[in-house]
């Protein structure tokens, strides 16, 4: 028996096309990009289409998170994923080492593959995976989430604008603290642990790209590549373990358009929780962001501020009339971290459904590859102590 003045509303219908998501790999990136997924329609309005979360793929408890995240079904097995006739879109959240054959064997298929960062663990295999996806014609997301916060987007379109006049430095960083103590065990230094991709290719990469996003193009380069600890302990049996994963790195860089910069990652530093900052100096203004703090964006503007209150101004990037904005929150009520994958996700979605360019505001593998290049050519500069010439 119904509730008196209960009154349902059925299923109804939906114009918004529907786009099948096939999800490899479901530890803690796979998890937030599969709440993104449930997110965008409730999130993004309009959103680009509506997400169909058709499978998920693990080695471990597989069928426990498809549940979870309600994906129709599971599989164990990457290569069966991809080819699933009922998949459009794979979305290859794997370890480091991982990234390459599932996302080449998927874009053989006919699916769009947005893959996270780094591209690879080597230029080779960036190349390898750029060159599969541009032969296939395919669409390609690298997931630099951090270009889809709502203040880093209003920074591009500022200096796309010209507000900061000529752009003459970029610095940013990215400080964690999980390897600073000598005794830690290794496993607790997620980039000496696993794949053992290091500090710089887990997140320098970052800080190399948003350096590309918001000044451009890197022509050579300064670094230096240090392993503090190089040997820990293994928990489960206090064995001692070589350390050949990179704690800390940076380089002095020069951009195509004249400007310098200073890029930084490091895992060894106390006190930070995952601090990702930058600053973008030109001859009119500057602007500043932390990743702490992402609902704000520091502004400096010459032309329009008196002498006597010259500063940063902290604006809160939460109003309609700013980029990205979760149409259902007031001014002021605060997005979080995730949903940077959100909006990126979304992003990608309207560019396959729409056939949308994902460039400029998506990183492609095109931008993984470019990553790649830079990265390796800081590793080179540490062992050579040479400053390095880039080539593409």
């Amino acid at each position: 028996m119904g509730i008196e003045g209960f009154q349902g509303v059925g299923s109804g219908g939906s114009s918004l096309a529907e786009v099948g998501i096939g999800l490899l790999g479901c530890g803690f990136i796979g998890q937030v990009h599969s709440n993104a997924y449930i997110k965008i329609p409730f999130t993004c309005q309009p959103p680009a289409a509506s997400p169909k979360l058709v499978a998920l793929c693990d080695t471990v408890a597989a069928e426990e998170k498809a549940r979870k995240f309600k994906y129709e079904g599971f599989y164990t097995d990457w290569q069966r994923l991809v080819e699933d006739p009922h998949i459009a879109v794979i979305d290859n959240c794997t370890p480091d080492n991982m990234h390459r054959d599932p996302s080449i064997a998927a874009a053989e298929h006919g699916k769009h593959v947005i893959c996270e960062k780094p591209l690879a663990m080597t230029v080779e295999d960036a190349r390898h995976m750029m060159q599969a996806a541009e032969k296939a014609g395919v669409k390609t997301m690298l997931c630099h989430n951090y270009r889809f916060l709502p203040a880093v987007r209003l920074a591009r379109e500022l200096i796309e604008k010209g507000a900061l006049g000529k752009i003459y430095h970029f610095r940013g960083q990215y400080l964690q603290p999980y390897g600073h103590d000598p005794d830690e065990v290794i496993e607790n230094a997620w980039y000496a642990a696993g794949t053992a991709s290091g500090v710089l290719l887990g997140i320098g990469s970052h800080v190399i790209d948003m350096a590309r996003f918001l000044v451009g193009e890197i022509t050579s380069l300064s670094g230096l590549v240090k392993t503090f600890n190089t040997s820990r302990k293994r928990g489960a049996s206090g064995e001692l373990e070589t350390v050949t994963a990179d704690e800390g790195n940076l380089a002095s860089v020069e951009f195509d358009n004249g400007a310098i910069g200073v890029i930084e990652s490091s895992c060894v530093c106390a006190g930070r929780k995952n601090e990702f900052t930058f600053e973008v100096n030109g001859s009119r203004g500057s602007l500043a962001f932390d990743l702490e703090d992402p609902n704000h964006l520091q502004v400096c503007d010459t032309k329009r501020s008196p002498a006597e209150l010259l500063g940063f101004t902290n604006v809160s990037v939460t109003s309609p009339g700013h980029p990205l904005q979760a149409a259902y929150l007031p001014p002021g009520h605060n997005a979080g971290w995730e949903y940077g994958h959100l909006y990126a996700l979304n992003h990608f979605l309207d560019c396959v459904v729409h056939d949308k360019p994902v460039a400029p505001y998506a990183a492609t593998f095109e931008d993984g590859y470019k990553v790649q290049v830079v990265m390796e050519a800081i590793n080179e500069s540490s062992r050579t102590g040479q400053r390095i010439e880039l080539k593409y």
